[in-house]
This record gives C-alpha cells, sequence and structure tokens, in this order.
C-alpha cells in the first residue's frame, strides 16, 4: 500500500531499480528530484575497475549529472559535466539526456584508497581542486557551457555552487554511495531547488531541514526507502505532488560508426600514417572500453573516402 501512494507517474514498479522522480511541494514553492543509482554506479564500476574512492566519486558524480539533467525535456537534449581536478582521480566526465541514460568515466580508475573518518572515504582528497563545466545542448544555436570552481570536492556542494552561480537558482544537493567489501551496497541523492516565489519562511524552513540532522541519503536507501519516500520526509508536506519518474541506466551509445567518423577528422596525412601499420589500429571508447579495430583495408578506405 505504501508503495503504490509514493509511486511517481513513470517510475519503475520492480523493486530495487535504479530510477529518477520529479515533484513540487510547499504550496509549489519547491521544485524536488531524488534519485536511485546504485545498480548504474555498480555497473560503472565494473566496467572500469574502479578502487573504492574512485567508485565512491564517479557514484556520486552521476548522480548529481542526472539531478542536474532532470529538466531536460526533448528526446535530443543532452548534457556533459566534467569536472578537471588536480587530485588523484584527475578528472571525471559524464554524458546524459532526457532518457534517463548516462555514460561515464574517470581519468585515473585507480587511486589510493583514504578515509578523513571511520568509515568515510576521503572523496574530497582524491578530487582535489580544479574546475566544473556543464555543457547543456538543448537544440539551440549554441550550446550553454557553465563553469565554476571546486568549492569542496565533496561533488554535492560543488554542484549546488554551479547551480547558484552560474543558473542562479538556489539548491539544496545532497548525494551518497555507501561502498563496503563486496561493492556499492547504495548510491543516490536528491536535490532541492527553490521556485520563482519562494519566500523567506521557505528558505528558513529548508535551512532547519536541511541542518536538523536530515539522515545521510545512503543510510535512507539501506533502510529501503525509494526516492519518492526520501523526498516526503525530507520536505515533510502531506501535499506534496509526484510529477513524473523514469528508470535510469548506465548505457553507452558508441559504435564503430561513430570511432569512424573519429578517426575521419583526424585528416588524410594521419590516416596513412596509421594505414602503415598492416595489424591495423584499435580504438577504445574512454565511457565503457569497448575496442574496436580498424584493419589496414578499413583505413585505406577511409583514405580513398578523404580525397
Amino acid at each position: 500500500m505504501e508503495r503504490s501512494f509514493y509511486h511517481a507517474p513513470g517510475a519503475p514498479d520492480e523493486p530495487n531499480q535504479d530510477y529518477i522522480v520529479v515533484a513540487t511541494a510547499l504550496e509549489g514553492k519547491v521544485r524536488a528530484v531524488a534519485a536511485r543509482t546504485t545498480n548504474l554506479s555498480t555497473k560503472a564500476t565494473l566496467i572500469h575497475d574502479l578502487s573504492p574512492v574512485a567508485a565512491a566519486a564517479l557514484g556520486r558524480f552521476m548522480t548529481g549529472t542526472l539531478l542536474l539533467a532532470s529538466g531536460l525535456k526533448n528526446e535530443s537534449d543532452k548534457m556533459t559535466v566534467s569536472i578537471q581536478s588536480d587530485g588523484p582521480l584527475k578528472g571525471m566526465t559524464a554524458v546524459t539526456g532526457s532518457g534517463g541514460h548516462i555514460k561515464a568515466f574517470c581519468v585515473e580508475p585507480v587511486v589510493e584508497t583514504t578515509r578523513h573518518a571511520p568509515g568515510k572515504l576521503d572523496i574530497k582528497s582524491a578530487v582535489g581542486n580544479g574546475m566544473l563545466t556543464v555543457i547543456k545542448d538543448i537544440g539551440l544555436k549554441e550550446p550553454y557551457v557553465g563553469s565554476v570552481e571546486l568549492v569542496s570536492g565533496e561533488i554535492a556542494e560543488d554542484f549546488a555552487y554551479y547551480l547558484a552561480t552560474s543558473e542562479q537558482i538556489h539548491s539544496i544537493v545532497s548525494l551518497g554511495v555507501l561502498v563496503d567489501a563486496s561493492g556499492i551496497r547504495q548510491a543516490g541523492g536528491y536535490l532541492i531547488q527553490l521556485l520563482p516565489g519562494a519566500d523567506d519562511e521557505t528558505i528558513e524552513y529548508l535551512e532547519k531541514r536541511i541542518h536538523g540532522g536530515f539522515p545521510d541519503v545512503t543510510f535512507l536507501l539501506e533502510e529501503d526507502l525509494g526516492p519518492e519516500k526520501i523526498l516526503d520526509m525530507f520536505l515533510g508536506d502531506p501535499n506534496i505532488q509526484f510529477l513524473e519518474g523514469r528508470p535510469l541506466s548506465f548505457r553507452c551509445d558508441c559504435s564503430k560508426e561513430r570511432m569512424q567518423a573519429a578517426l575521419i577528422t583526424l585528416g588524410k596525412a594521419e590516416l596513412e600514417a596509421l594505414a602503415k601499420d598492416p595489424e591495423g589500429i584499435e580504438l577504445a571508447c574512454h565511457f565503457c572500453n569497448r575496442k574496436y579495430h580498424f584493419g589496414e583495408k578499413e583505413l585505406g578506405e577511409l583514405i580513398a573516402d578523404d580525397n
């Protein structure tokens, strides 16, 4: 009964699936988004063979990217988010759209596991200082590009700072990934945004909620609470309206045709140099590690097509 009550339209019915929900609350003054990302974070960890700190960082980063992209509407809309930093991870990149699929990678997938407290992985030290950049391609003449300095390296605060600075939307962002010896146990997060018309009373109420000892999102997921229930608990609004939900997944859309198109951009001279190797060349996708081989004959055909 509880599951049917807390069920956003479009959210999957199967238990333990990754999905995202969007809601409004507090008399329409707040937009709220929450996501469970355990399975897609696990898949990314396995694909890239991530160390625990890298797995936690990339899980948080992908969750934040999906929360940020929850406002994309059109099928062709795309968002690319990247962190370039001086920490051991060196950076991360994620690409997603309106369909709920995401692909992502760490520059350095294996870094030393350090903790800043018992049971708390030191994400901040792994990320370091750097820049967070968001590119939105929503069919306009030019994509929107926003970039801010990292303010913490913990990722959630960095997304919140980006929203406040580049998009002038005051937001609360909470991200969490729980990792144990067997891998990722839970991953998810939520985003609370003030809408036009939000007053000082609303702001004060939200500040009390976030600073009032509200549990970590991974604790709530461990207690088998889904995204809808997490938003309901945080906002405490009996009139919360769940607008939509959609499944989430880690999915790469790379193909040999796309790799071929990338090769063509190298130009004739570079292609001729590569074609001299009788064994051909092998290209690997950064996002999923899938490998594509181009033989001597295929490279020769690309050179001929470039004439």
